[in-house]
């Protein structure tokens, strides 16, 4: 009953949460899509700030007082929302924590202008998995306080080869596992999101480099038959020129 003090949850039929992705008039919302990979868990988080507190946020933003918000001026501010992102959440892979260290901020302005209104953080994190492929949990518990909270949306996404065994927050699940609740915290604080998958041998895996520790997919080679052969023809031309060789010393 303590959760249902500070929020109402809910579930969606959506399919993306993506499609979810709107601002509000005087709320600020926030939206994640986790998606489970061969060899990674991708993490997108968007804080989307609504017409009124945008427009409130805005002119903190716009440090020189001129009436526009330069690209320096909105990154600065987007990469401080994104370290306190980071510093709320908790992930553990396979029962390790990991850090969060985005690999992408980005900030949606739309209009330069300290007197316009909403505007949204895109944060996008890969949380490798220490081996490619097969079964895997994930646990996220997300403690950010978004300043005058909206509604929280939560997907987890699946793809090719990626079969999503459960995805619960506390005991909620949801269809098409796209959760939504309004609210400071809540379960997705206290419980968190409890996801366990398998990535199949069809899950392709990225070529990127950004997860090293997987391993990667084997390079086009050649033949077995033919190595073999290579590597016999070798040998024998090693034993050859040592044979050679002695007999030169020999007969010195």
């Amino acid at each position: 009953m303590r959760r249902s003090l500070v929020l109402v949850l809910a579930v969606t039929l959506a399919a993306t949460a993506a499609g979810h992705v709107a601002p509000s008039v005087d709320d600020n919302n926030r939206y994640l899509k986790i998606t489970p990979q061969a060899d990674r868990v991708r993490l997108a988080y968007t804080v989307f700030f609504g017409e009124v507190p945008g427009a409130a946020v805005r002119r903190t933003i716009d440090a020189d007082h001129d009436g526009s918000i330069s690209d320096v001026e909105a990154q600065r501010f987007g990469d401080e929302v994104a370290a306190n992102v980071a510093a709320a959440l908790e992930v553990t892979v396979d029962g390790q924590t990991r850090p969060v260290t985005w690999k992408q901020v980005s900030v949606g302005m739309g209009s330069p202008a300290t007197a316009a209104g909403a505007f949204s953080i895109d944060m996008i994190v890969y949380l490798c998995l220490a081996t490619a492929r097969g079964a895997h949990g994930v646990l996220v518990r997300d403690r950010y306080r978004v300043p005058k909270p909206g509604e929280t949306e939560l997907f987890v996404e699946d793809g090719l080869g990626i079969h999503v065994v459960h995805a619960r927050i506390g005991s909620a699940t949801a269809p098409a596992n796209d959760f939504k609740f309004v609210g400071p915290g809540g379960p997705l604080s206290d419980d968190g999101l409890d996801l366990a998958f398998t990535a199949e041998a069809t899950a392709p895996l990225a070529t990127d480099g950004v997860c090293t520790g997987a391993p990667a997919p084997a390079p086009a080679g050649l033949p077995k038959g033919l190595v073999v052969a290579a590597a016999a023809v070798v040998a024998f031309v090693l034993a050859l020129a040592i044979t050679l060789l002695r007999r030169r010393r020999a007969a010195r």
